[in-house]
Order: C-alpha cells, then sequence, then structure tokens
C-alpha cells in the first residue's frame, strides 16, 4: 500500500514539475472594440505614434502599436514615454524602430 502510493506521489510530482516548465503560452486576442472605445490618437508619423487613454491598461495597447509599427515597413514598437496628464489621462509614446 505504502509502494504503491509512494509511486503516485512520484508520478504526480513529476507530471507537476512538467507543467511547471512549459514554454508553450496562450495568445489572447486584444478586444479592439474595448480599446477602440478607450483611446484616442493624438498624433502619428512613420517614426512613432502617440496615444491618450484612460481606465485601460499600456500593455492593452501596445499590440495596436505594434500593429501600426509594422505597417510603417515593418519595424517595431517600442514604448519611449508615458505622461500622466492633468485630467487624469496617460500619453503613451511607442517609436517605430
Amino acid at each position: 500500500m505504502i509502494k504503491r502510493f509512494a509511486i503516485v506521489w512520484a508520478v504526480t510530482l513529476l507530471l507537476g514539475a512538467c507543467s511547471l516548465f512549459s514554454t508553450e503560452e496562450e495568445y489572447v486576442e486584444p478586444n479592439y472594440n474595448y480599446i477602440a472605445d478607450h483611446v484616442r490618437v493624438i498624433d502619428k508619423t512613420s517614426n512613432y505614434v502617440v496615444y491618450e487613454y484612460m481606465n485601460i491598461r499600456v500593455d492593452e495597447i501596445a499590440p495596436v502599436a505594434a500593429l501600426y509599427c509594422n505597417d510603417q515597413g515593418g519595424k517595431q514598437a517600442s514604448l519611449y514615454n508615458i505622461e500622466l496628464r492633468p485630467n487624469n489621462r496617460r500619453r503613451v509614446i511607442f517609436a517605430c524602430k
């Protein structure tokens, strides 16, 4: 009985350890309708894009900036600056490199 318990425990422990080291991540599609309701484009060129937002996180805006920069010649978006505005909105600048 104790040997069976030990074997079951060891197998459970090994399976649990394998799941901890899994490198596979699940991709979650951004909710573009929510982003469109909470984000405004302030300025854009081929080298940068400026967004103003409220009630949303900057990491939810990053995929949109990545798409924009990719359309500007296959460039990648890099977070350049986040600024708090007087009306409790934030402005974020993504550089396209």
